[in-house]
C-alpha cells in the first residue's frame, strides 16, 4: 500500500496519548529523559577528559622530539607546535567546562523533578496519602 498525501490515512486516526500533553504532563517521562541525558553527558565529558591528556601527552612527546632531534631546525618550529598544542588543549577545556555546567543544570532539574514526585498526592500511581514511588 503506497503511502502518500492522497493517502486516506490521517494523524487523527491513530492519535497518541502523548501528543496534546505539555511536557509539565509527564514529570516521570522528564525524568526519565535527564536520566539518560546525565549518563551521556558522563560518558561525553569523559571522553573529553581524556582526549585532553592525549592531547597534553603529544604535546610534551613533540617537545621532546624537537629536543632530541630538532638542533638544526629553527625554534620558532617548536614554538608554532606548542602554541598549537596549547590552542587545542584550550578548546578541549573549554568544551568540557560547558559539558560540565550543562551536567550540573541537568542535575538540578533532576532534583527538582524529584521534589514533585515528593509532593503529597502527586501522580505517583497510589492512593493520595501513599508515598511516592522511589526512584
Amino acid at each position: 500500500m503506497l503511502i502518500s498525501k492522497k493517502s486516506p490515512r490521517t494523524s487523527t486516526r491513530f492519535a497518541s496519548r502523548f501528543s496534546e500533553g505539555a511536557p509539565g504532563d509527564f514529570p516521570l517521562r522528564q525524568y526519565l529523559r535527564l536520566r539518560e541525558d546525565l549518563a551521556l553527558g558522563m560518558l561525553q565529558a569523559t571522553l573529553q577528559a581524556i582526549f585532553l591528556a592525549l592531547i597534553l601527552v603529544f604535546g610534551r612527546a613533540f617537545d621532546g622530539l624537537f629536543r632530541s632531534h630538532g638542533a638544526g631546525l629553527n625554534p620558532v618550529y617548536r614554538v608554532a607546535i606548542l602554541v598549537l598544542v596549547a590552542i587545542f588543549a584550550l578548546s578541549v577545556m573549554r568544551r568540557l567546562y560547558y559539558k560540565l555546567v550543562g551536567l550540573r543544570e541537568i542535575r538540578r532539574e533532576m532534583q527538582g523533578l524529584r521534589a514533585s514526585f515528593r509532593q503529597v498526592g502527586s501522580d505517583d500511581g497510589g492512593p493520595a496519602g501513599s508515598p511516592p514511588l522511589s526512584l
